[in-house]
């Protein structure tokens, strides 16, 4: 069976994650990308269990391994003109319960991490790519760059963002727009600069994540870069709506939090913010595809989300892997690029719709402003700061009914998102498909389309290992099996076949 052709719109987050799954899958990956480089800006990136079992899996993380950060705390302050602790979650008991470890890291660190493995995998890059046309009237779908080249693909994925051009040519007019008036801003400082001209600050930041949540806003530092910088994330409410970046006076952005804890303004004094950053959202849509169901979109092209719950880029990574892995079924023959398309969308479209509400919801309880909302918010989270405070080394575990306001910190408020394997629910959704076609034998139940699906291991694989003569060394085994017989060697006694036994029967065994 040929190659699939598998061309990807966009060279982000997205675009390369998905590149790397569908390579994995045997299929032949092009990456078109407008830019003249690619990269992405230095602020920070959590990667949470979700994600990065999808790291290890694919060994992005050995690549980054020395930027990668374990937190040793999560704390959420309550950051009045007196700080409060109201939340705090242990990274490693995170760790053990969802089986993977949550990381912090600089988003342009794992962006290079995710570029190198796309090419290792196989997938071709080529920048100065912007895509000027798609015609998916005939098949395969020809696609047409600003240079005048054109490309023709089995599948074109669309990963290229908010501004996205293959939402625009397939869904033309939907736009992401902003659900409130919450804006970000965003930047990176060396520690040795904080320590330097703030000398208590040792004893706020450090190796953990900490939330500082406010009236109409919040501030969330981690360290980012191995270790040597804090990233400064924060929220605020703006006058207005706003839905493009632009430039603010670095005093407006200081008045934000004028009510915030003395720490905090000498922290954010430091950085120089001039750029305000627009939380937008997509729209729910009635399809992510064409109707041919050849070309489908991934990531913010299609469900961008605020980013309250550190979500987004997740987000994106998932689409990847399970798209990948629905591929892989396509590629050894067991279901169509329609079909696979068809699942994808089932699959994912309402998980994404439940991450944007997620990260609405947990916007929301972060800038509470009547008091009688604040009181009980912060009540509820002094059950879990009280079992640390009783024993900082081994608290106690949690009620069992206990469930944490903050759902961007409490793997039991959101099992399905924080457990979820990408790849996992992509099988499962080929699998629960192919048994509701086909035929099942009365007397086995075995499902002739099931039984398809395992013996394309064998008859559709893409691997064909004939080439692969065993190469026995009759000469080497006969010195292993009898050589040294009895003798000790580095202290280890030696055992083996006397050489008049090897002949008998040792070419048989």
């Amino acid at each position: 069976m040929p190659s699939l052709r598998v061309g990807i719109v966009g060279a982000g987050i997205g675009g390369l994650t998905a590149a790397i799954a569908i390579s994995r899958s045997g299929c032949s990956v092009t990456i078109l990308e407008q830019g003249v480089d690619i990269g992405e800006i230095g602020a920070g990136i959590q990667l949470h269990p979700n994600v990065s079992r999808q790291l290890i899996r694919w060994g992005v993380d050995k690549i980054i391994e020395n930027d990668l950060i374990v937190p040793e705390e999560l704390n959420t302050w309550d950051s009045g003109s007196e700080l409060r602790l109201i939340g705090r979650t242990d990274p490693k008991q995170v760790a053990k319960q969802a089986g993977f470890p949550w990381w912090v890291v600089r988003r342009d660190h794992l962006y290079t991490g995710l570029a190198q493995a796309a090419s290792e995998h196989g997938a071709k890059l080529i920048i100065q790519a912007r895509v000027e046309h798609i015609d998916d009237t005939t098949t395969p779908i020809k696609v047409v760059t600003s240079s005048g080249q054109t490309y023709e693909f089995d599948l074109l994925v669309g990963a290229d963002g908010l501004k996205s051009t293959v939402r625009q040519y397939l869904y033309p007019g939907i736009m992401p727009y902003a659900p409130n008036k919450l804006c970000a801003y965003r930047g990176v400082l060396p520690f040795s600069l904080i320590y330097k001209e703030i000398p208590e600050a040792r004893l706020f930041v450090g190796n953990r994540l900490d939330t500082w949540v406010g009236p109409k806003g919040y501030v969330l530092t981690y360290p980012t870069c191995g270790g040597r910088e804090l990233n400064v994330v924060t929220a605020a409410e703006s006058k207005d709506y706003v839905t493009k970046m632009e430039d603010i006076e670095v005093e407006e952005f200081y008045g934000f939090y004028a009510d915030f804890h003395p720490f905090i303004q000498k922290l954010l004094r430091l950085v120089k913010y001039t750029k305000r950053w627009p939380l937008l959202q997509t729209p729910r849509m009635p399809s992510w595809s064409n109707k041919a169901k050849n070309i489908i979109m991934i990531g913010d092209a299609v469900h961008a989300m605020q980013n309250h719950m550190a979500q987004g880029a997740g987000t994106a990574i998932e689409d990847g892997a399970f798209l990948g892995q629905v591929i892989s079924e396509v590629a050894r023959g067991v279901i169509t690029i329609p079909e696979a398309v068809t699942l994808f969308e089932q699959r994912r479209m309402p998980k994404a719709w439940i991450k944007q509400q997620l990260s609405l919801q947990s916007g929301f309880m972060y800038t509470l402003t009547r008091p009688e909302d604040l009181k009980k918010r912060n009540q509820v989270g002094r059950f879990e700061v009280a079992r640390w405070e009783y024993n900082p080394a081994r608290p106690e575990q949690s009620h069992i009914e206990y469930r944490n306001w903050s759902v961007s910190r409490c793997i039991e408020t959101a099992k399905s998102m924080w457990y979820y394997d990408a790849e996992g629910d992509a099988d499962n959704a080929v699998l629960e498909y192919l048994m509701s076609r086909g035929e099942v034998d009365e007397f086995t139940q075995m499902s002739e389309s099931l039984s398809r699906k395992w013996s394309s291991i064998v008859f559709g694989n893409g691997v064909d290992g004939s080439w692969v003569e065993p190469q026995v060394d009759y000469q080497h085994m006969k010195n292993s099996l009898y050589k040294a017989n009895g003798k000790e060697r580095d202290g280890i006694q030696e055992y083996g076949l006397h050489e008049e036994d090897y002949e008998r029967f040792g070419k048989g065994l």
